[in-house]
């Protein structure tokens, strides 16, 4: 009994241990290349969020920062794209071996945040895909990003 106990223990902690790791398989440096810039996703706590941390065309013709001018929170307008959170609020879902999470939509028409599933697709490559309320009501097929290799 007790050598039953101790392998049921055991077999939950691995399996912790391996959900844990998976879950972290969104950390690091991905590029869009449709939409030219690079989101770096990273821990903090429980949760996953992503950052936008290089944009191609990340200064106007004059030199100046390209602002978040379609936010809603008319504030938020006048600060520099580069350096927002694109994705807030990542939690890891280990039975779909997925993350859902918030995807602001910086360069809509609306600037909206929509719910999110993030996935890692067979090929390495992260496919994040909006949506209202219901996920059948996706944005798109989604973007998808590669991750940056730094060496």
């Amino acid at each position: 009994m007790r050598h039953l106990f101790l392998t049921i223990l055991f077999l939950n902690f691995s399996t912790m241990l391996f959900s844990q790791s998976k879950a972290d398989d969104i950390i690091g440096i991905w590029y869009s290349p449709i939409k030219e810039g690079n989101v770096q996703i990273f821990k903090s706590g429980k949760n996953y969020y992503g950052k936008l941390v290089y944009l191609k065309h990340a200064v106007d013709k004059q030199g100046k920062p390209v602002l978040d001018v379609n936010n809603p929170d008319k504030e938020k307008r006048k600060r520099p794209l580069v350096g927002i959170f694109l994705l807030t609020e990542i939690t890891f879902h280990d039975k779909k071996n997925s993350w859902k999470g918030k995807l602001y939509d910086y360069d809509g028409e609306k600037g909206n945040t929509y719910d999110s599933y993030l996935t890692i697709t067979k090929n390495g490559n992260l496919n994040i895909k909006g949506f209202w309320g219901l996920s059948f009501f996706g944005l798109n097929p989604g973007l998808t990003l590669e991750r940056v290799d730094l060496e």
